[in-house]
């Protein structure tokens, strides 16, 4: 790869309010506008002039961040745009290899660049670790290669398929290796928008303002706090607090960290942190306390108080997850009025007749018997009075959200799926954490007929569920 000498990089200052001006002194990568792939993806720019712009709002949301933490780091300031290329900048972006957040980390990979995952936040959806991560991942790839198209590469395809590639053609360049097709247009994508960046001019577009200005901040939180609670101590609307951290998946930040939150920019750090730390922890979460019944299970009380059975352990000291009835154990409270997590769409209200139980229920929707106790907190020992309301996951109600629309209680992401050897509706189903019938239903299906290899599925999927 030709690459100018690399420079040393100085974060960006306020001299221009412009962060594509920003950006364009700092460019020094060979954007190789001449290959014939670099001159497709610029082609698709310029049939699609409205991609960018549309682009405009989480550009300038995420991009003034990534752009500092990538000078900071005295990495190619292109690289900057690669979320662009990832995910459009949807932190919320979600792939049918289960690759999640701005920088499309697959869990494997998130947990080994030590990105925080479980029920309660998912660290690659967090800009600030994210980035961080993705930054650490693809300083380590360019110290493995010596290269940026090859770490660039290898951060797509992975470090296997560009050794292999690498092996069958020892000192080919990036352009000249036999990588996944996909791969093959990978590096050129960020050079087609990056070549845009620096000069829209001389390819007949347009691109969207973005000020050199961060949008958002980050305040300490020690411990753990419940959402309702965070909310009120900065004095903010509880759905703000709620898009800014798109990484909170419940009603509570994680009782085991990070303890962070983002905050808009135009709220003062400074006196927000004060509060925060000012607040007694003993009244950041809401405690009740409850007296363990004949048959409970720590899963089952987990269940049913919106909690896991590893902050129980915890919060209680209790040894080798043993209880006892007459025991009493501390719960963190959601609360009455906190957000109730569900799963997308579960708008289907179902009011249970005599007879029925949690099992029938579940077999009569086709749904997960576990995802019906989560959605609607109730164990398998609880009573189940004839006439009770039970929400129904993966059922939308008629005039309710509908596939692709967001409420406070999921986030819907459109997943294009192509079936693999081997794959059934079943394990599809499974791995998505939908219903065959939803697939069948979203891709006119017949249940009576396997699917093919190579056949493409649009799956509409819950992406704070999993």
């Amino acid at each position: 790869m030709a690459l100018a000498p690399e420079p040393v990089v100085t974060a960006p200052v306020d001299e221009s309010l412009d962060l594509w001006a920003v950006m364009r002194k700092s460019m020094h990568m060979d954007l190789e506008i001449d290959r014939v792939r670099v001159k497709q993806e610029i082609k698709w720019l310029q049939r699609n002039p409205n991609y960018l712009p549309r682009l405009q709002e989480r550009m300038q949301t995420y991009l003034p961040y990534v752009v500092r933490e990538v000078a900071l780091r005295d990495m190619p300031v292109e690289l900057a745009l690669l979320p662009i290329v990832e995910s459009a900048l949807d932190v919320y972006a979600f792939s049918h290899g289960g690759a999640a957040g701005p920088w499309q980390f697959i869990r494997g990979t998130a947990r080994q660049y030590r990105l925080t995952m479980d029920d309660w936040y998912d660290g690659r959806r967090d800009i600030v670790a994210s980035t961080d991560a993705a930054l650490r991942l693809l300083t380590d790839l360019h110290n493995r290669y010596d290269d940026w198209f090859l770490a660039l590469a290898a951060y797509n395809a992975g470090p296997g398929n560009v050794n292999r590639a690498k092996r069958r053609n020892p000192g080919a360049g990036y352009f000249d290796l036999a990588l996944p097709r996909e791969t093959r247009a990978y590096v050129p994508r960020l050079l087609a928008i990056a070549a845009v960046i620096k000069d829209p001019e001389e390819f007949g577009l347009n691109v969207p303002e973005v000020k050199n200005e961060q949008s958002f901040n980050t305040v300490k939180l020690h411990s753990q706090f419940q959402l309702t609670t965070l909310a009120s101590v900065i004095d903010m609307p509880l759905r703000d607090l709620q898009h800014w951290n798109p990484a909170f998946a419940r009603w509570a930040t994680s009782p085991r960290g990070p303890h962070h939150a983002i905050i808009p920019a135009d709220i003062e750090q400074a006196s927000v942190q004060a509060a925060i730390d000012a607040w007694p922890e003993e009244r950041r979460v809401d405690w009740r306390e409850v007296t363990v019944r004949n048959g409970d299970t720590l899963s089952e009380l987990a269940i049913r108080y919106k909690t896991d059975v590893r902050s129980l352990v915890t919060f209680n000291k209790i040894k080798r997850n043993r209880i006892r009835a007459g025991q009493k154990l501390l719960i963190p409270s959601a609360g009455q009025d906190a957000p109730t997590p569900s799963i997308a769409g579960a708008d289907l209200i179902h009011v249970v007749q005599s007879g029925e139980s949690l099992w029938t229920i579940s077999r009569k929707y086709d749904v997960n018997l576990r995802k019906l106790m989560r959605t609607n907190q109730v164990g398998p020992r609880d009573p189940l009075a004839v006439g009770k309301k039970l929400a129904i996951p993966g059922h939308s109600a008629p005039g309710h959200s509908a596939p692709g629309q967001e409420t406070s209680r999921s986030v819907v992401r459109t997943v294009r799926y192509k079936v693999r050897s081997g794959d059934s509706l079943a394990r599809i189903a499974g791995k998505f954490n939908v219903t065959v019938s939803q697939i069948a239903s979203w891709n006119g299906l017949d249940l009576k007929k396997y699917i093919q290899p190579g056949q493409a599925l649009k799956l509409y999927v819950n992406v704070m569920g999993g």
